[in-house]
């Protein structure tokens, strides 16, 4: 099913129009005259960086696991001079006899297919190419190198080195090289374009009339060429090689079955498994069609062109708080109801495993249905969270250096509230939090675990942690806690819930405002911990074991407050607040008299700690969101200076 989704895919987006070309970094132009000869002191660079400019380059169908083969017209070094990357690399002689055979027969390839096309086509520019080759022989062409940098060491490594058009010598990678030649660039002459269209349509009549007839299992007709093997490779998966890899290959005995032999295994005309792998090439391409989730990558598509696409990536990838209120208020924004209705959403999670493509997870479900999912996933993550205060005038902020922009409901930084670092994400993860999304599902309780260890462990390890704007755990924490409650547990909502009976957010709570009290107490300069940091875990799994010499400190801290010259006064809207919250864990009036804590839960299971963990955040949120309205108020009431 999924493949014959990408190929209607491919099919009505027309993206079979021109296989003969597909993008290609080129870094390097050979610039030549009429008459082949080499203008400048060296190549032209395309760009800044290591890969250069992107170009639309001929592609050959022909393989290349055997050897021996290039591309036409742009290719690397080995394709266009016959060089070795690494000429002194230590092999056995009969690796490198072979090695060396492969090169030349590559560089044979290169020009003799130029040669080929000069002669067919007539064309001057491919014409003063040939003259160039001639000119150079089978030597290394005059502004390549092999050999160290002229101020390196006697112990560093030799490499190849390239004279630029600037006179500087740039050291090799695997970079690919052109030509132009009298101010023009082949590859973007339509004359030549025109030839190797007509000679890709050889390659694969020449190849589809060796291979055997069947039926089609993607496109369902019969008598087809069936493609012994899947090109081209998919590129862009995580964990995969460099030139990219299969989604479906045979290349064990076990993997077959009754004498077939390779893909025949699943028998697909080259046709439908050229499409489907085009079609995956170009949605993993494309920002509005597919996003990168740790290790994993995501691809999704609606059967109809335009509705949704851009919605889904920008909302998944780019969630910023304007565009989720605007989608939460109107999602139907841009989309007609009745097509979304009829129209179909596709959506597929990749994994790499070096050669091959591994499918974690393959979704197909009406538009509308994917679009209301998507709104009930950031309505249950939706959490008030104060603004962060302005930092003051001449004052700089730090960043933490991450390439990875920064939106916190963004699936991406939703996942990676479960590690230490970001490197350490699971696959797993990101996908289960995806098909929350779309899918209307409910995370595994089991990822409460890894949020709440990382969240006690930057409570008492990071001294830069900022809990109060962690929106991203927060948000987490109450999505998985709302869609996995049972009958009769408390509900959590965007605000605080300071009429709730639920005991593990009401301890949650009060170890909230014990924090704030003993932090007053200090006037806000406690040098060590607080009692947030030193007791979190243990309050949060065991609160009997705790809370009742958390109150007993606590009225120490209020004494000190009440005897504060600054804060004086203050203690008696802090003691009202944690006498609230002692009366709904069971404290009575005579109790509150005679000092008496109530009956606090001996421990909490798993989800209750994550109610105490929402407790204690949405307590603090709340008090500094009023602190700040106070300080507003404040500001507008006061008198302005005279001078």
């Amino acid at each position: 099913m999924l493949l014959k989704q990408l190929y209607d895919f491919a099919v009505s987006r027309k993206l079979l129009g021109d296989l003969a070309f597909a993008p290609k970094a080129v870094r390097w132009i050979i610039e030549l005259d009429v008459n082949g000869n080499l203008l400048g002191a060296g190549p032209q660079a395309t760009g800044d960086d290591k890969r250069g400019k992107e170009f639309s380059c001929p592609q050959t169908t022909r393989p290349k696991v055997a050897g021996g083969v290039s591309e036409f017209l742009a290719d690397g070094l080995t394709a266009m001079f016959g060089l070795d990357p690494d000429p002194n690399a230590p092999m056995p002689e009969k690796k490198r006899a072979d090695r060396d055979d492969n090169n030349a027969r590559k560089r044979e390839d290169f020009w003799q297919q130029i040669n080929d096309a000069a002669k067919q086509s007539k064309h001057a520019g491919l014409e003063a190419v040939c003259r160039f080759s001639d000119q150079i022989g089978t030597a290394p062409p005059p502004f390549l190198r092999w050999g160290k940098a002229p101020d390196a060491k006697e112990s560093s490594k030799s490499a190849w080195w390239l004279r630029s058009a600037s006179g500087g010598e740039v050291r090799l990678g695997p970079e690919n090289f052109t030509f132009r030649v009298n101010g023009e660039l082949l590859v973007e002459n339509e004359t030549i374009k025109q030839f190797w269209r007509e000679q890709h349509t050889r390659e694969v009549r020449g190849a589809r009339a060796g291979f055997p007839k069947g039926l089609c299992l993607i496109s369902g007709r019969a008598e087809q060429p069936l493609a012994p093997t899947h090109n081209p490779k998919i590129q862009g998966v995580p964990n995969t090689q460099s030139f990219g890899a299969a989604i479906v290959s045979f290349d064990k005995d076990a993997f077959g079955s009754y004498g077939f032999d390779q893909s025949l295994n699943a028998p697909s005309s080259d046709e439908a498994a050229t499409a489907y792998c085009v079609a995956l090439n170009w949605l993993l391409g494309q920002a509005d069609h597919s996003l990168r989730l740790g290790q994993t990558s995501l691809c999704f598509w609606t059967r109809e062109p335009e509705t949704g696409g851009s919605l889904f990536s920008r909302l998944l990838n780019r969630p910023d708080p304007q565009s989720i209120a605007q989608f939460l208020k109107s999602p139907w924004a841009g989309i007609e109801r009745e097509v979304a209705r009829r129209d179909q959403f596709f959506a597929v999670t990749l994994a790499g495993n070096s050669g091959r493509i591994v499918v974690r997870h393959w979704l197909q479900q009406p538009l509308d249905q994917a679009i209301q999912n998507f709104h009930d996933w950031f309505a249950d993550l939706e959490l008030d969270v104060p603004p962060k205060p302005e930092p003051k005038a001449g004052k700089k902020t730090k960043t933490s250096g991450k390439a990875t922009e920064f939106h916190p409901l963004s699936i991406y930084w939703l996942a990676c509230t479960t590690v230490r670092d970001a490197k350490d994400l699971l696959p797993d993860v990101p996908a289960q939090l995806y098909r929350a999304a779309l899918e209307g599902s409910a995370p595994p309780v089991s990822l409460l675990t890894p949020i709440l260890n990382q969240l006690h462990s930057k409570l008492v390890s990071d001294e830069n942690y900022q809990l109060l704007y962690d929106q991203s755990r927060f948000a987490l924490l109450k999505l998985i806690l709302n869609r996995n409650r049972k009958k009769n547990i408390m509900e959590i909502k965007t605000q605080l819930t300071a009429d709730t009976d639920d005991p593990a957010y009401n301890c949650g709570r009060l170890l909230s405002v014990f924090n704030e009290t003993q932090k007053k107490a200090h006037e806000y300069g406690l040098k060590g911990a607080t009692v947030s940091e030193k007791y979190f875990g243990t309050a949060s799994t065991s609160p009997a074991y705790v809370f009742p010499y958390l109150v007993k400190l606590n009225r120490h801290h209020l004494q000190k407050i009440g005897k504060s010259p600054k804060y004086a006064g203050g203690e008696r809207f802090l003691e009202e607040a944690i006498f609230c919250i002692l009366a709904r864990l069971g404290q009575t009036e005579e109790m509150k008299r005679n000092k008496t804590a109530p009956a606090f839960p001996r421990t909490l299971d798993l989800q209750a700690q994550g109610r105490f963990a929402l407790g204690f955040y949405q307590q603090m949120a709340a008090d500094a969101a009023a602190r700040q309205a106070n300080r507003k108020n404040n500001d507008t009431t006061s008198e302005p200076e005279t001078k």
